[in-house]
């Protein structure tokens, strides 16, 4: 009887972890896929190279000095490529943007891949960060550990972790948030704003949801946003650069 019972605790220690393991991978395969139209931008034009053979998704501006770059972290289980037309977008006004690609798809695995961005291109002076969501936190959570070499954080609904107190630091910050967001929603902006300087700059966008922060379809436990995707990333663009210009 002894005999058995040892056999059906140890199939039991050897079950969990594969139980556990299984449960893992599905969920970090179920994702948010890149929109077609996102897929469109990751290409280059007569403005804007976009890099071949990069191990990130990144693109620079052909015709200025380009002296400032811009990291981009992804959303959480949100496709890396679902914010090409955005960093395109920036890099038409004179930037390097990079997006990073992390591990599952979740920025938490990874939260300090900027540092490979930025000792890759030493020609840029002046490197801001930003994400969307937990790539947002993450972004955060990283200018929080180095603010001598980031000159600026730009938070895509989203906010910092409660970690990464940044309310007495001189870093710049601009925080832009849609109005209809059911996830990052008006009382959680409100309520991060203890953790960010008091000169952060925040850009409400009226009738804008979370999933209109990126080309990704729509996220479950979102609004419907009241705006077009194509309106609201025009606002995000807009605001984004303004931003790394006006320092």
């Amino acid at each position: 009887m002894n005999m058995f019972k040892n056999k059906k605790w140890k199939l039991l220690l050897i079950s969990i972890p594969i139980i556990i393991l299984i449960i893992f991978l599905v969920y970090v395969n179920d994702y948010y896929r890149a929109m077609p139209e996102a897929i469109s931008f990751m290409s280059s034009d007569d403005n804007v190279e976009f890099i071949q053979n990069s191990p990130w998704i990144e693109y620079t501006s052909k015709n200025k000095e380009v002296t400032k770059g811009l990291i981009l972290y992804p959303g959480g289980k949100v496709e890396a490529q679902a914010y090409a037309p955005l960093a395109k977008t920036i890099a038409e006004s004179g930037f390097r943007t990079v997006i990073v690609p992390m591990p599952f798809k979740l920025a938490v695995f990874s939260p300090n891949k900027a540092e490979e961005v930025i000792s890759s291109y030493s020609q840029i002076d002046e490197w801001y960060i930003g994400g969307h969501s937990l790539g947002g936190a993450m972004a955060s959570q990283f200018t929080y550990n180095n603010p001598d070499i980031i000159q600026g954080l730009i938070l895509l609904a989203s906010y910092p972790p409660n970690s990464s107190d940044m309310s007495s630091s001189k870093i710049r910050v601009l925080s832009i948030a849609g109005t209809e967001d059911g996830l990052a929603d008006k009382d959680k902006i409100e309520a991060s704003k203890k953790l960010l300087p008091k000169s952060t700059y925040f850009v409400w966008v009226e009738g804008g949801n979370h999933s209109q922060m990126g080309w990704y379809g729509f996220q479950d436990g979102d609004n419907t946003a009241a705006i077009t995707r194509e309106k609201q990333q025009e606002i995000i663009t807009n605001s984004i650069v303004q931003f790394m210009i006006n320092d």
